[in-house]
């Protein structure tokens, strides 16, 4: 699961074209340490054949949902099935940048906070987003942990790799249980 995130995108630069980083200068200007629910980040979506970049709320608002909670992940075995994803995820898919993810382990007596990152500067979270009364709004895919990561929580962002954005857009489902999950490493915080 994700309910934290952290992303630097000025340290991030290199892994983007140069056109792309002076048409969106504020994006590329971003950096949050501990990026929340409802809070507002850059996400990427593709239109036609061109890479947007914009800023986004993390959560989905439902009137389904208690009042003043948001859908901040979805299940990525069920997001076929739900009425309100199943559509979204065949034409609204976005990656979301991050640097680095925290996870809480709950033990006996408190909570451990985990930092949770990749050998490589910059990732995606696989997500989909919404525009609802023209506000502009995303959720994070998550799924089964993987056995090197489960000792800390149950369920993982679903990750992708640069090398897995063109398969991602052209409408494949990256295998849920492998990828770039396996190269990422765990502190306590």
């Amino acid at each position: 699961m994700c309910g934290r995130y952290s992303l630097n995108l000025p340290s991030s630069k290199t892994s983007f074209k140069k056109e792309t980083i002076e048409k969106y200068p504020k994006v590329f200007d971003y950096v949050n340490g501990d990026i929340a629910p409802s809070t507002f980040n850059p996400i990427i979506f593709k239109r036609q054949d061109e890479y947007i970049f914009e800023f986004a709320k993390w959560g989905f608002e439902y009137d389904w949902l208690p009042k003043g909670k948001l859908l901040f992940n979805i299940r990525s075995e069920t997001v076929f099935e739900k009425s309100f994803s199943n559509n979204l995820i065949k034409t609204s898919r976005c990656l979301i940048p991050f640097n680095c993810y925290f996870e809480w382990k709950t033990t006996d007596s408190n909570k451990e906070k985990y930092k949770v990152y990749s050998n490589q500067n910059l990732c995606f979270f696989a997500g989909i987003y919404s525009i609802f009364n023209e506000k502009l709004s995303f959720s994070i895919l998550t799924k089964k942990s993987t056995p090197h990561i489960e000792h800390i929580h149950q369920r993982n962002p679903l990750i992708l790799t640069l090398q897995d954005v063109k398969k991602w857009f052209a409408g494949e489902f990256i295998n849920l249980f492998g990828g770039s999950d396996n190269e990422l490493l765990a502190d306590i915080v």
